[in-house]
């Protein structure tokens, strides 16, 4: 696979970069301090592990995403003698190879480090005649995940591939790291400055490797135990190498100080955005809880430590693929999400309101809905809020999720002082159902609000509520000279239809025989609407009324003759 300049801030950066004039040190032309280190060196360095992340965290046309990548580019140039750049990549840091001074150590530089070291990356040599695109293509290729870009041979391999001239890289094999550790060779002699394995060393070490190393090739490569390594090697490790460690520890107190050490380089990840190692170990850290053969102490300690990795920036990191139409692994997230519970539903209630994509909105409510029963209290807590749309938004889940537990807490919103919230409630309470829920329904029939008695009476349909029949029945057949309630009689003989419960024939067989004096179109409409919810009940007695009916002629008679139409129609189809 080649690579190549995908951003156009970038391809834009790089047309400026032709009119500019180069920017190169002669050796000693930036002052240093006292204990050797040049100034400004780590704050350049710095500027490339920005430009890192900018690529995993802005889209391409991101204006930021250009700027941070133009300031890192002239800070490589910044730090170029006449012969161009060379530097050494540790696990401690990052060194010169070209001059005396060091690098400041800082956050970032150390963090650069690790990015380069585990991409197996030991030299860098950017060559005086360095261009844009070739620096643009270099950090798109850093910004892989190491696993791909070993088992696309390597970071050399690619970079001859795509073309990259003025930007030379020699690797190392990170599994010789833990064989001299494991023969006992010190790591202040394994990484002494300018002690660099030989291209002859690297090719015998990756005829061992496999292609894509997981969390589990770690484990493999340190085969001894991990209380034989002092603190401040423990410390050195990265994410995975400390859950490899973990997944092999048989001891309670080591488990916990290794967890601990895990905590801390989790923390430092999420801090700086890089939150694609976590994964692996977040789903680890579930199987080490679920393993029965394991103490209780250690699958307490790996749930906390899950928790603690999982939460803050990397929840938002997950919700952010969850709203993503092209992220495919949204299972895995949902996995994460599940466990982190409480959590999740604070986290996703707000984005649920203030997002405008119904796809966003499917797959964060989905979220909750995966969550279960252990999300209801939390979602209840919503229901007190001062914001109407949070507490829209958690009537709403609650309903979907049909859980009884949450009645108590619709029952108060079905009364809330925003119509809005009480149409929600009464949907969510209709859908949940039950003897409570239903007795909230019948009550709210009476209510002053025209609007709630007609939203009460839908949802009580639509969910075939056959509690509700009778109430419904009455209704349609209360006496109303003056019409003020025929709209409400309307939508009543829709829900019955949707019910479907035979009991309601004799009821709606005198509205329909029944004759009326006063107003007599607003009846005929009634009756019309009557004959329809018959149709739909089926059935012998049914029929046999039609039938009777349909002879009666006028426009009863010809409702009643096209409604036992409909219903042939409907028996054909079923037979076919």
């Amino acid at each position: 696979m080649l690579w190549t300049i995908k951003d156009q801030n970038q391809l834009a950066t790089c047309h400026r970069e032709m009119k500019m004039p180069e920017r190169k040190n002669t050796k000693g032309s930036v002052p240093k301090s006292e204990d050797g280190v040049l100034k400004g060196s780590g704050i350049a360095l710095a500027e490339i592990y920005k430009a890192l992340k900018a690529i995993t965290f802005y889209p391409e046309s991101h204006p930021l995403r250009g700027e941070i990548f133009q300031r890192s580019f002239q800070a490589i140039r910044g730090l170029m003698l006449e012969s161009g750049l060379s530097l050494g990549v540790h696990r401690s840091g990052v060194s010169f190879l070209d001059r005396e001074e060091k690098i400041e150590s800082t956050r970032m530089t150390l963090s650069l480090a690790k990015e380069l070291f585990t991409r197996e990356i030991q030299q860098i040599f950017f060559l005086p005649e360095l261009s844009c695109s070739d620096f643009a293509a270099f950090l798109e290729l850093l910004a892989q995940e190491p696993q791909r870009i070993i088992s696309e041979g390597g970071v050399v391999k690619i970079l001859r591939q795509s073309g990259v001239t003025t930007i030379v890289a020699n690797e190392i094999n990170i599994s010789a790291v833990y064989t001299k550790r494991s023969s006992g060779e010190s790591d202040e002699t394994f990484f002494a400055e300018g002690d660099f394995l030989r291209e002859g060393d690297l090719s015998g070490e990756r005829k061992g490797r496999t292609e894509g190393s997981s969390v589990g090739d770690v484990s493999g490569e340190w085969a001894g135990p991990s209380n034989e390594l002092p603190l401040e090697r423990l410390d050195d490790l990265t994410v995975q190498e400390l859950f490899a460690l973990m997944d092999k520890e048989a001891d309670d107190a080591r488990y916990v100080q290794l967890a601990r050490l895990l905590e801390g380089k989790g923390y430092s990840l999420k801090e700086g955005g890089d939150f694609d190692p976590l994964f692996p170990v977040l789903l680890g850290l579930l199987n080490q809880n679920a393993d029965a053969a394991r103490s209780e102490t250690q699958r307490d300690v790996s749930l906390r430590t899950f928790h603690d990795l999982a939460g803050g920036p990397m929840l938002k990191h997950l919700l952010d693929h969850l709203e993503d139409e092209s992220f495919k692994q949204k299972e895995i997230v949902y996995l994460v999400l599940h466990h982190l519970g409480t959590e999740t539903v604070e986290a996703v209630i707000p984005r649920l309101v203030a997002s405008d994509s119904q796809f966003a909105r499917k797959a964060l409510t989905t979220a909750l809905l995966r969550l279960g029963p252990s999300a209801v209290p939390a979602l209840l807590l919503f229901l007190s809020d001062s914001n109407w749309q949070v507490v829209r938004t958690a009537t709403a889940v609650l309903g979907e999720m049909r859980n009884r537990d949450a009645v108590k807490g619709l029952i108060q919103t079905a009364y809330h002082m925003d119509i809005r919230v009480r149409l929600e409630s009464i949907r969510s309470l209709a859908e949940i159902g039950g003897r409570e829920a239903t007795s909230v329904l019948l009550n709210l029939f009476q209510d002053q609000n025209r609007t709630i008695r007609r939203q009460v009476i839908l949802w009580l349909g639509v969910t075939r509520n056959e509690n509700a029949l009778q109430p419904l029945l009455d209704l349609v057949m209360e006496r109303d000279l003056m019409g003020k309630i025929v709209t409400l009689k309307k939508e009543a003989l829709l829900a019955i239809g949707r019910i479907g419960d035979p009991r309601s024939l004799d009821a709606l067989t005198r509205l329909v025989e029944k004759r009326r004096f006063m107003t007599p179109g607003r009846w005929e409409e009634l009756k019309i609407l009557a004959l329809e919810t018959i149709g739909r009940l089926e059935g012998k007695e049914a029929r046999d009324f039609l039938q009777k009916t349909a002879t009666r002629g006028g426009r009863i008679g010809q409702a009643s003759a096209t409604v036992l139409e409909n219903m042939g129609e409907g028996s054909r189809g079923e037979h076919e």
